[in-house]
């Protein structure tokens, strides 16, 4: 028998599989000391944060990931004001990639990071120093594209070998950073002695669509500035700052494609003088993107010749259902018997953050659940103190076929809170940018072995 490969010619081709789906947990630590131009820290107020996109490397057997943490302390100062501190620090996560070898690098990998904070906590070491820690739950997926087909040994005839061959959807999953949003926005008729307390903003994207090239997104970031006068009244400025830009990404041409698009604010600077509040913010925007495409792939095989025995390899690939940006209200009411705040306080100024913990399919549709936390600082008497709230959140969705992995980011873009009565009154505009996949399993051929001919029965027909 010849154990050379029979002449049967055999096309090449790749499907996308996993290389890695897992979490991870890690500590982040930093310390920081407030420089001369702030006053000392009499009370820590709330602390917000910003989990920059990680840069990506792909070297050896495992996935490097170096990114930033933002951070912005609010503080009552020692003259009783309001104050914040901006502290950044840096994060890396080590990813062991899986089963390397059997895939072709030259063709790319790519990966997509989810990274929320599980909790944040930050404490005054000394009257100018802060230590924060955050603990940071990271939902890391890397594919990459696997050559498959079929090795047929022996010595047999072409003519005599049959294939069954079937297809299936298999998704081609793509990820994009853009360059840098840079946004201004001037703010006229203010005070000449008006103070910036501080100033944050959050991204929402309206629209985005892809093409064979680009992603073009287009949304409104929205920026937030809480401001002193000089009698010490505080008072929150509010602007929408729309923007439109285009994504490089290289994409699959077919026709049907999913994307989303997530936001970040990667700086943001303030400058005051007669009368104007001048702003320069800058975004970065990461961009999700997959599209169904078919493939081929040998079910079986057999030879009118020759006996033959086949070994089978069992794939998991993913198939894009869909992606999306949305956005939905929250609106609560709470009462205050529930909270820390005192009776007769004012509300001054509200931040929230939010985040997904689980996704279920039920009815036909994609829910995505999980909690919104609210920090609420309040003001009586020339005193300020903060309080915490945490409501669930559930977003619901059209769901196109059974579901296996889910990743989705969220923010909230706006909120109002109000004391009334004995109740306090919480809305927020959440902004959501989800993708979701589900997984086909196939049976393909990985090789067959042609042996000993066939004995093949004679007779007479009458």
């Amino acid at each position: 028998m010849n154990n050379n490969d029979v002449n049967v010619s055999v096309e090449t081709r790749c499907m996308t599989r996993p290389m890695c789906e897992t979490t991870v947990t890690n500590e982040i630590s930093c310390e920081y000391t407030l420089p001369d131009y702030l006053p000392e820290i009499r009370r820590l107020l709330y602390v917000t944060h910003t989990i920059l996109p990680p840069a990506k490397y792909v070297g050896g057997n495992n996935a490097e990931l170096d990114g930033t943490v933002d951070y912005q302390v609010l503080y009552v100062g020692s003259d009783g004001g309001l104050y914040t501190a901006p502290v950044s620090c840096e994060y890396n996560l080590n990813v062991p990639l899986e089963k390397v070898s059997e895939f072709d690098l030259n063709e790319g990998v790519t990966v997509f990071v989810t990274s929320n904070a599980e909790s944040v906590s930050a404490r005054v070491s000394g009257s100018r120093r802060l230590s924060i820690r955050m603990r940071m739950r990271s939902h890391i997926r890397a594919y990459g594209k696997m050559p498959y087909g079929e090795r047929l040994c022996g010595d047999v005839s072409e003519a005599s070998v049959y294939k069954l061959t079937q297809k299936a959807q298999c998704a081609d999953l793509v990820s994009a950073l853009s360059d840098v949003l840079r946004l201004s926005e001037e703010i006229s008729g203010m005070s000449e002695d008006i103070r910036v307390i501080c100033a944050d903003a959050k991204v929402h994207v309206d629209e985005a669509l892809a093409s064979d090239n680009r992603v073009v997104a287009r949304g409104t970031v929205m920026l937030k500035l809480l401001c002193a006068d000089p009698d010490g009244h505080v008072d929150t400025v509010l602007r929408k700052l729309p923007f439109d830009i285009e994504i490089d990404a290289e994409i699959p041409d077919v026709d049907e494609k999913h994307c989303r698009v997530y936001g970040y604010v990667s700086e943001i600077s303030v400058n005051v003088g007669d009368g104007k509040i001048i702003c320069d913010v800058n975004a970065l925007l990461d961009a999700q993107i997959g599209v169904n495409r078919p493939i081929s792939y040998t079910a079986d095989i057999y030879s009118t010749e020759k006996a033959s025995v086949c070994e089978y390899a069992d794939n998991s690939i993913p198939v894009m259902r869909r992606a999306l940006n949305g956005n939905f209200s929250q609106s609560e009411r709470i009462p205050l018997s529930e909270l820390s705040i005192p009776d007769g306080a004012n509300a001054v100024d509200v931040c929230a953050s939010v985040t997904f913990d689980n996704c279920e399919e039920s009815g036909g549709r994609y829910v995505l659940t999980g909690q919104s936390r609210y920090v609420l600082v309040c003001e009586k008497d020339g005193e300020y103190s903060a309080s915490e709230v945490d409501i669930p959140i559930r977003f619901e969705t059209e769901g196109v076929g059974s579901l296996n992995i889910a990743d989705a980011s969220a923010d909230v873009i706006s909120c109002r809170a109000r004391i009334g009565g004995e109740n306090l009154e919480l809305d927020s505009e959440i902004s959501v940018a989800a993708s979701f996949l589900g997984v086909e399993n196939i049976k393909s051929l990985k090789s067959v072995e042609f042996s000993e001919p066939i004995q093949k029965q004679s007779g007479e027909l009458i």
